[in-house]
């Protein structure tokens, strides 16, 4: 059976932690990740910003990223920003629901695909 890789973290070295479907379902373990991804050491891949989108959506992202402060804990509005643009740079537009390609020179997203 073939697992999909969602996110990856450089800790613990020197191999890391990769996550997949099951972890990514277990909240605190999600918590960890954006900590990291706070530290520059994670990267959540397009699925898994998809994953994370369906899973918890909004409310329950902002509630995450509250006990890991990736994002600013105290400015619900400009962590949500951050949390959209992180995926929109990952290749997931959580609006649309599609895959894509985000441009940081003219900060625009070219839509790929929808399911």
């Amino acid at each position: 059976m073939r697992y999909e890789l969602l996110a990856w973290s450089q800790t613990p070295a020197p191999r890391g932690t990769s996550y997949f479907l099951r972890d990514l379902e277990d909240a605190e373990k999600v918590i960890e990740l954006f900590a990291h991804a706070h530290l520059s050491l994670a990267r959540i891949t397009r699925e898994g910003w998809r994953f994370l989108w369906f899973q918890y959506g909004l409310e329950g992202l902002l509630t995450l990223n509250r006990y890991a402060e990736w994002f600013d804990a105290g400015d619900d509005e400009a962590a949500a920003a951050d949390l959209v643009r992180e995926s929109l740079t990952a290749g997931y537009d959580p609006v649309s629901g599609c895959y894509g390609d985000y441009s940081t020179e003219s900060q625009t997203f070219e839509l790929l695909a929808c399911d």
